[in-house]
């Protein structure tokens, strides 16, 4: 079973990832359906540090010094806790590598040569943002050792993300594990091959159980490290592959020339002075597998790099020479220690010697794949394999090794006095056993210790461990393909046909937390594209560039839709698709805005200023047109306004020559054109330039465009009149104010004449409305209609014929209302009708007596009376005239002494009141006036009334 590590915290996963993102824009995989969505995890190789303790401190001083090829450290522990223990935001961190590098967009930040000074100053301000001053403090300290090195480094050759950062938006960066991965980056990029030593805390071996005469051997380590191959993060999906670094190391082992007894060899003694081993750890590699975005569960494939071990001698230039894939090819046995012993060559002679022990081995170790099951809460830590039990079993396999006949030699370091050299062979063979197997019982222990030493404070700060994986699950998220396409929609109706995208490269980027987090370019062609995004809310806006966050129309386009040019999109733990996003562009101008009665109405409204106020009507259902020529023809486009007034019309981009007509009718005047604020105003009512108002050519821009309308005045019908002489005529009419001002009335030629106004609107002039009216003002409180227009009123236009007008004069009275409009007095509009008398013979009038007391019958223009008979007197009166008589009136006055008989007045045999009341007559003052109805050609009216002689 895996061994698993909790960390004392477990925060939300998406809070503490360290260095596991990147902005990097790389292809989701290959074969993932348009809109489809995969569960995605993060894992980093090696545990989170959590705390550094003196010893610690040293390491890593000395790990940076080695690893940038000097310089000097001297950071204490509480520094580098102020680091470890520091977490950014890894949103704040690229803000401010963008900055620094001077790019535009994140992903181009983690593309650019940077410095690791830069890298620095860039954590302290995203650090110094986060407020986190202790950390600032502890990395100002590490600026004289990271501006030393020459070189470059690019992070998103550390930060790999399998799709897009946009799946992880409020991660942390640790500060130390971004430094330590920025240092082996560089070591690798910029070939140190000749490394400075880390020195080891100080290492004690118990040799007491061996009988060798020693019981503690105190080693002194030096270890010279080379980054052959740099760490790599990822978050992806499953069957992403994630690694840590490959690593040389050169161990220096001073024994310190460490004397110990040779087993089953009689006063013999072995010096171990110094060891070099060689080792080599290829990187661990592991591959997500199974991974579930609701449950956060995952399961990992996890292999610990091969260990290769070496003892004896390869030259620092092949060793840590990069590109020399096998250096352990040329490793050469070295002179490890030496082995005194006396060896007699007679009975009475011994003589000492001292021989070189010159060794050569190789071990190699391969470890096997696990798997691991994870689960929330995350960052978890797991272990595949153990560091402790593969370096006893690598050590174990280098000791096999040096026991290959070859690998451990025994040479004579000085001439012997008095010996021939060659009767020594035979000796120098039998020493050979025993010391193989003294060094394999003293070099056991020891190198197992200095392995594990090397493991415990040097390569588990770089995230690998000889025989063992360790990685850190960060957590486990959902990642849509989020795919899409921007086509030039020419109707424009919002409906993507068979439309490609002509237009120039353009961008849908990712927004949210108002940065941009994802982006795909757009060239001409399908117009497709595919985002990948994590969990969460994003604006997608159609953009000039990759790094704006807000929508942009290109160049020469306008938005159709959205008509924004921005679309949402969620993604949850439970998705699974996400619909296509498209997005609609029309080449040319979008025309929009409101028409609207300009008259001023309601409360806060002002009239004729093309700014919709107060309660101003809104015009619906009329027909705008913008007009032009493309191509030499003429060309136009139509649009109808809604209910509000509001309209758009597209005015396509090769047009020229264009106009916009806002469906004022015969009877309105366009008061004026507001063009994106600016406003045009009329200054004639019958201003041609503002019926036909000439555009800009269109550019690709949103244009804004209001029309004022109001009515014109209106006064109608001419009318025509006959008549005899004298006569009174009275013209009825209908005046419209068209809009508010002020009206001025007048009449003129003629017969001359006044006018009567229905001030009340109700259509007739009412005797009460008979005053004479030269003016009237037009405001809030005149009548409307249902739709918002000014009420139409009646007027009457009065004539008088004076008496002696020969027949057949004719006359032509002019009535004008001229009407000056409320706060432009330099705009009059006026109306006029004609109203044409002619004086006509009249009609015929025969005056009848008839005796009635005698009743004879006779009916005579006179007749006999004697006193106190009755006598019946009729005016008739017929239409001899070519015309319609109307407002023909009769009248009598009795003569003499004859007195009129009450209740005898009549019109064609009906009776009629003496009384002047509503009728058609009356009797005042011995005049009978009867008012006759319409006369047509030819007809008869007959008026009768009694007289008594006395």
């Amino acid at each position: 079973m895996p061994r698993m590590n909790r960390p004392n915290r477990a925060p939300h996963w998406l809070s503490r990832l360290a260095l596991l993102l990147t902005l990097l824009i790389t292809p989701w995989s290959a074969g993932a359906q348009a809109g489809s969505c995969s569960a995605v995890a993060c894992v980093a190789a090696g545990p989170r540090l959590l705390s550094v303790d003196s010893q610690r401190s040293v390491i890593l001083n000395g790990l940076f010094q080695g690893l940038l090829g000097g310089g000097s450290l001297t950071l204490s522990a509480a520094d580098w806790n102020a680091i470890a223990n520091a977490d950014v935001n890894l949103g704040l961190f690229l803000d401010a590598l963008t900055a620094e590098a001077g790019v535009g967009t994140t992903a181009e930040a983690l593309n650019a040569d940077v410095t690791l000074l830069q890298v620095l100053d860039v954590a302290a301000q995203a650090a110094q943002t986060s407020g986190n001053t202790a950390a600032v403090n502890a990395l100002n300290l590490l600026r004289p050792a990271l501006s030393a090195p020459n070189g470059t480094i690019r992070l998103g050759d550390l930060l790999k993300l399998e799709g897009s950062s946009a799946a992880f938006l409020t991660s942390q960066v640790n500060l130390l594990n971004l430094l330590t991965g920025s240092v082996q980056l560089f070591n690798y990029r910029n070939a140190v091959t000749t490394p400075t030593p880390v020195t080891l805390n100080a290492l004690n071996v118990s040799l007491s159980t061996l009988g060798l005469g020693v019981n503690t051997v105190t080693p002194t380590v030096r270890v010279y490290l080379q980054v052959i191959e740099p760490p790599v993060y990822r978050c992806g999906p499953q069957g992403t592959q994630f690694n840590t670094a490959a690593i040389r190391a050169k161990l220096n082992v001073d024994l310190g020339g460490t004397q110990l007894n040779v087993l089953g060899l009689t006063g013999g003694k072995i010096r171990l002075t110094t060891l070099d081993l060689y080792l080599e750890v290829a990187k661990a590699s592991g591959t997500i597998g199974t991974v579930d975005a609701i449950s956060r569960a995952l399961s990992l494939d996890a292999q610990p790099g091969v260990a290769q071990l070496g003892l004896g001698q390869i030259s620092d230039s092949v060793f840590f020479n990069r590109s020399n894939a096998n250096p352990f090819a040329a490793l050469t046995p070295a002179i490890i220690g030496t082995v005194d012993l006396t060896v007699r060559v007679s009975t009475l002679l011994e003589v000492p010697i001292v021989l070189n022990v010159r060794a050569r081995a190789f071990a190699d170790g391969t470890y096997p794949l696990a798997t691991v099951t994870a689960a929330p809460p995350y960052p978890q830590t797991y272990t595949v394999g153990s560091s402790s039990a593969a370096v006893g079993t690598l050590v174990g396999t280098l000791l096999t090794s040096l026991g290959t006949p070859g690998n451990l030699t025994l040479e004579l370091r000085d001439p012997a006095p008095l010996i021939p050299t060659a009767l020594l062979t035979g000796t120098i063979s039998s020493v050979l056993s025993p010391v193989l197997s003294t060094l394999g019982l003293v070099l056991q222990p020891v190198l197992e210790a200095v392995l594990m030493a090397t493991v415990d404070q040097v390569l588990r700060l770089l995230g690998i461990g000889i025989g063992e994986a360790v990685f850190t699950v960060g957590g486990v998220g959902n990642v849509c393909a989020v795919t899409g396409v921007v086509y030039h929609d020419r109707q424009p109706d919002g409906t993507r046909d068979s439309e490609s995208w002509d237009g120039p490269t353009t961008f849908v980027n990712a927004v949210t937390g108002g940065r941009v987090q994802a982006s795909a370019q757009v060239p001409a062609g399908a117009g497709t594209f595919t985002l990948a995004l994590g969990e969460g809310t994003y604006t997608l806006p159609v953009a000039r560039t990759a790094a704006a966050i807000s929508a942009g129309n290109p160049s020469g386009f306008v938005f159709v839709s959205p008509l924004n040019g921005t679309r949402t999109v969620t993604v949850t733990a439970a998705s699974t698709s996400v619909p296509e996003q498209e997005f609609g562009l029309f080449q040319g101008d979008r025309l929009s805005g409101v028409v609207f009665r300009d008259d001023g109405r309601g409360p806060g409204g002002a009239a004729h200023d093309v700014t919709r106020q107060g309660d101003e009507t809104p015009l619906n259902a009329r027909t705008l047109t913008v007009s032009g020529t493309r191509a030499g023809a003429a060309v136009t486009r139509t649009a109808e306004t809604a209910a509000d007034g509001s309209y758009t019309l597209y005015v396509p981009g090769d047009w020229t020559g264009v106009t916009f007509r806002s469906g004022a009718t015969a009877t309105e005047v366009v008061t004026g054109v507001r063009l994106n604020g600016v406003a045009a105003l009329t200054g004639d009512v019958s201003d041609p330039a503002l019926r036909e108002y000439a555009l800009p050519a269109p550019s690709g821009a949103d244009q804004t465009l209001n029309a004022g309308l109001t009515g014109r005045v209106g006064l109608t019908p001419d009318r025509s009149g006959r008549g005899e002489a004298p006569l009174t005529v009275r013209y009825a009419h209908t005046f419209t104010p068209g809009t508010t001002g002020t009206v001025s009335f007048a009449t003129t030629g003629g017969f001359g004449g006044q006018v009567f106004l229905d001030s009340d609107c109700n259509g007739t002039v009412s005797d009460a409305e008979r005053t004479a009216v030269s003016s009237v003002t037009v405001d809030g409180s005149w009548p409307r209609l249902p739709d918002g227009r000014l009420r139409s009123c009646a007027l009457e236009v009065e004539v008088t014929v004076p008496a002696g007008t020969a027949v057949g004069t004719t006359r032509a009275t002019f009535a004008t209302a001229s009407l000056v409009w409320a706060g432009r007095p330099d705009v009059q509009d006026l109306a006029s009708v004609t109203d044409t008398t002619t004086v006509t013979p009249g009609a015929e009038l025969v005056k009848t007596v008839e005796n009635l007391t005698r009743a004879d019958g006779v009916v005579a223009t006179a007749v006999d009376a004697l006193p106190n008979e009755r006598l019946r007197y009729c005016l008739n009166v017929r239409n001899t005239t070519p015309d319609l008589l109307t407002g023909v009136t009769v009248s009598d006055t009795l003569q003499g002494v004859a007195a009129y008989v009450p209740g005898s007045l009549t019109l064609e045999g009906a009776a009629l009141t003496d009384a002047a009341d509503t009728d058609a007559g009356e009797i005042v003052t011995r005049t009978v006036t009867v008012r006759l109805p319409d006369l047509a050609v030819g007809a008869t009216r007959r008026v009768c009334f009694e007289v008594l002689v006395p």
